[in-house]
């Protein structure tokens, strides 16, 4: 089963651009922006295959947490045990007590019950992390593969890193280009002296660190990379992440790729930059494409070197 994504443009620009779900893997994790989130839930919306289940739906808020569960399964003429059913939600000891009275996490898990019970082909969850505990994301994520081994297509979307990375599944980023894989390993204790074991870094990959893992980004993913107060940060669509490499180390190893040092403290992506903005006499920035208005400083001293780079 393939989903098909329309191109969404407006004023030249791509807001959302054409790409296919679940070419390949059952389940898939997709890291974008909230814009492109929207688009992308207001086309799934309109596919007859395809359940879609966002983190704020609604209660039948006089209902015990038990009650809940019996309509749903009667409604979906489905014969598990409510008690078995309850207890993989980890709601059972609270069947007696009303949707109304349990906590906004208790109350997101439950209401993952009317993803769990659908037929579609497709289950589209949209934040399912957000706002949960560590124990509940646990529960969500063994109901989820529950749901993959049952047969049906998953998508998790999400323009919270941190809650993809801690998933199941590949994770795929979706910019204005399409949909990319993310490479993200857990991070390896280092090697001790005299270690006869090496880790070699590919060149094509630009290692940076976030929650305990490595996440690798190809040169052309980036936007641009700054340096604050002795901290290097790589700038992918709008998010930074934090690299243990210098400025001068990435300038070396993204020259040629295409990046450029336009500032003491600033590597631009040249295939990025879209205008050259002159302020004053002395004063210039870059602006960049795909990623609203963001600007990034331009030295004086630097000007005439990209002139010349891209033939101006």
């Amino acid at each position: 089963m393939k989903l098909t994504i329309e191109v969404i443009e407006e004023f030249g620009e791509v807001l959302l651009p054409a790409v296919e779900l679940f070419a390949e893997k059952p389940l898939v994790n997709i890291y974008t922006d909230v814009t492109k989130m929207n688009l992308l839930k207001q086309q799934l919306l309109k596919m007859p295959k395809v359940y879609v289940h966002a983190h704020e739906e609604g209660h039948y808020e006089r209902l015990t947490v038990e009650e809940t569960f019996q309509f749903y399964l009667k409604l979906h003429n489905m014969d598990d045990s409510v008690e078995t059913l309850m207890k993989a939600f980890g709601l059972e000891q609270f069947k007696k007590i009303r949707v109304n009275e349990l906590t906004s996490g208790e109350r997101q898990v439950l209401s993952f019950l009317k993803a769990y019970v659908q037929r579609k082909e497709a289950i589209i969850l949209i934040e399912p992390f957000q706002n949960l505990q560590q124990v509940e994301r646990k529960v969500l994520m063994h109901l989820i593969i529950q749901i993959q081994l049952a047969g049906k297509k998953v998508v998790l979307l999400s323009n919270n890193l941190e809650h993809l990375i801690n998933s199941e599944g590949e994770i795929l980023r979706l910019d204005e280009e399409g949909l990319h894989k993310m490479d993200v390993k857990e991070e390896q204790p280092e090697q001790g002296q005299g270690s006869i074991e090496t880790i070699q870094l590919k060149i094509e990959k630009i290692p940076t660190k976030k929650n305990e893992k490595i996440i690798l980004f190809n040169p052309p993913e980036i936007d641009y990379i700054e340096s604050v107060e002795g901290e290097v940060f790589v700038y992918v669509a709008g998010e930074a992440y934090p690299c243990t490499l210098t400025l001068s180390e990435l300038e070396k190893r993204l020259h040629h790729f295409g990046f450029f040092r336009c500032h003491r403290s600033y590597i631009v992506n040249l295939q990025k930059v879209r205008e050259i903005i002159s302020w004053t006499r002395n004063s210039y920035s870059l602006s960049l494409q795909g990623t609203g208005k963001l600007e990034v400083p331009l030295s004086r001293t630097k000007l005439s070197e990209l002139k010349e780079i891209v033939g101006i």
